[in-house]
């Protein structure tokens, strides 16, 4: 009897640590590139969950990104994606993606899936206004 409630505890947590990586739902946005005037500056591509989704809710899972860079003649770039709260002004928990276009990342994980994404790119050299038609796109995935 004994082990067999450590081995109904045992599935019980097996279960319960699978569940925390299924993913049931997901939404996907697009944004254009906003103009950056100057070398050194910047502009932030808002990235905004479906007003249907409710807060605190639904918890990332991963996150995809694809991102396209502007083609001014920038000599150097930094491209970074970042985390605002529903609700909030405040843009932060920013992670470098630079170095890959496109890809999956778990940086986000847990956070509530009804936030606000952003691109940020900042650029240098080149010629200005740096004007792109390019689009950005950020896939959320949620349970």
């Amino acid at each position: 009897m004994k082990n067999m409630k450590k081995w109904i505890a045992m599935c019980a947590m097996l279960g319960a640590a699978a569940q925390t990586h299924a993913v049931v739902g997901s939404w996907t946005k697009q944004t254009a590139h906003y103009p950056i005037y100057f070398s050194g500056g910047y502009a932030e591509m808002p990235f905004s969950s479906p007003t249907s989704m409710p807060t605190l809710t639904s918890f990332v899972t991963s996150v995809s990104y694809q991102w396209t860079g502007y083609g001014n003649g920038n000599t150097s770039r930094v491209v970074q994606i970042c985390y605002s709260a529903k609700y909030s002004a405040t843009i932060g928990r920013c992670h470098n993606i630079s170095d890959r276009q496109q890809a999956t990342i778990h940086n986000f994980d847990g956070l509530d899936a009804s936030g606000k994404f952003w691109i940020r790119h900042q650029i240098w050299g080149g010629t200005y206004p740096a004007i792109s038609s390019a689009l950005d796109t950020v896939t959320v995935m949620h349970q």
